[in-house]
């Protein structure tokens, strides 16, 4: 619970060094709950992490950035979306799933500016 807390205080004030190297140094649970968090705040430097989460090897990771973007709603990462959902095998319907869902999110977000 405190991590979590500390997670959420240095995303609210914009700590984003702080929050780079966690991503950089952190164990996948870190990152899982760095990308949540991120996907509460719509702002270009957690769009710029999420996205580079898409990368991570472990796919619990990769699964809540793919939810935290489709939160945020932003078109210009269904591009990273739609690279990702192509490099991503079948068998991981978790995933298809989710990055799908992300981009309809997405689709609707817009739709409705």
């Amino acid at each position: 619970m405190a991590k979590l807390d500390r997670i959420t205080r240095l995303i609210k004030w914009k700590r984003w060094n702080k929050i780079g190297k966690m991503l950089e140094k952190g164990k996948s649970d870190t990152k899982i709950a760095i990308a949540a968090e991120l996907g509460k705040i719509n702002d270009e430097q957690p769009i710029e992490f999420l996205n580079a989460l898409l990368l991570d090897p472990d796919d619990q990771v990769k699964l809540q950035a793919v939810k935290s973007l489709g939160n945020l709603g932003v078109e210009r990462t269904k591009v990273n979306l739609q690279q990702l959902i192509t490099s991503v095998p079948e068998e991981n319907t978790e995933l298809h799933t989710a990055i799908r869902e992300a981009l309809a999110s997405i689709n609707e977000a817009n739709a409705l500016k």
